[in-house]
């Protein structure tokens, strides 16, 4: 049977949300039956104050424009990024700092001993976040992630990272579980052992492009996980379980007017909106969700349901918790 966990941050966000108060998180945990955590970390230590028995897994930092730096020795961290994002964009200023930045962070991450940690494997920049043609194809980001992340491996005692890697798809180039024989060819570069997949259902949806209802956004992702090799969904342990029917939306996305000349903070607000309206992560009110974890069979199901207050948390987690317990 999967353990059922709940995304969180270390972020002061959502600690107010909950007035501060692990107890008040503990409270409904306890109400929804959930067995714990899902806790995205950044490059830094991780906050004394939180319990570690409540960390059942992390959510690594995911810099999507490490692709160019990582494959072009001439590329230049543009000078719009200043120095302290440089690291959340780009992973560092070369390869060797976005394999040791992510090695610390890893580092930092595992006192909390947690079973898991995520990490996007998927390309796109500031530049390019709008574009519905991206610059590079899912078999180039994958070539290079798994270069990556044997690099980083082979860093950690006996060529292992301290807990598994689970890789995440998502809708932007790289690992979008569409083309059954890329992921195939990605595990296969894998040249360590601690790892998984992890499948995010509302990103499945985002990446067909045409998610514009619950039922019919359900049968097509059990349709493109069905075209998957054996291998691939042994290999998928986690389950990022939420709901997105932003088709009509992503046939609408234009680069906004005068976006190149843009000030990076109106970039960045813009992109916000942008990725607020594809990636819904809405709660399922079908019980036909259960149907995409049964066919998975994971070890872990993370509700990753953000909301503005703990109120609101909670509506959508008790909304979804119903919807895969349904019988």
């Amino acid at each position: 049977m999967f353990k059922e966990l709940i995304n969180f941050s270390i972020y002061e966000y959502d600690f107010n949300k909950f007035d501060d108060n692990w107890d008040n998180l503990g409270a409904l945990m306890k109400r929804q039956k959930i067995d714990g955590i899902e806790l995205l970390v950044n490059f830094e230590e991780v906050p004394e104050r939180i319990p570690t028995d409540i960390v059942s897994s992390v959510h690594l930092p995911s810099f999507m424009g490490g692709y160019r730096l990582w494959e072009d020795e001439n590329f230049r961290i543009p000078e719009e990024i200043p120095e302290e994002s440089v690291k959340y964009f780009y992973g560092g200023y070369s390869r060797e700092e976005v394999v040791s930045n992510f090695c610390e962070s890893i580092t930092y991450a595992s006192v909390l001993e947690p079973e898991y940690g995520v990490f996007h494997a998927a390309y796109t920049e500031i530049g390019t976040a709008f574009q519905k043609i991206q610059p590079y194809s899912d078999r180039d980001i994958l070539e290079a992630t798994a270069e990556f992340l044997n690099e980083v491996a082979s860093r950690f005692p006996g060529g292992e990272p301290p807990f598994d890697i689970y890789i995440e798809n998502l809708w932007y180039p790289g690992l979008t579980f569409l083309d059954p024989k890329a992921a195939s060819e990605f595990t296969g570069m894998l040249e360590f052992k601690n790892w998984k997949l992890l499948l995010d259902t509302g990103h499945l949806m985002n990446a067909t492009g045409s998610s514009v209802e619950e039922e019919r956004s359900i049968e097509t992702a059990l349709e493109l996980l069905g075209k998957l090799d054996e291998n691939i969904i042994d290999s998928i342990a986690g389950i990022h379980l939420h709901l997105s029917t932003s088709g009509d939306y992503l046939e609408k996305i234009e680069e906004p007017e005068n976006y190149r000349n843009m000030t990076l903070d109106e970039k960045y607000a813009h992109i916000y909106e942008m990725l607020k309206n594809v990636d819904q992560h809405r709660p399922f009110s079908s019980g036909r969700c259960r149907e995409i974890v049964d066919f998975i069979s994971p070890d872990f199901v993370t509700h990753e349901l953000p909301g503005m207050t703990a109120e609101e948390i909670e509506s959508r987690i008790a909304q979804q918790v119903n919807s895969l317990r349904r019988t």
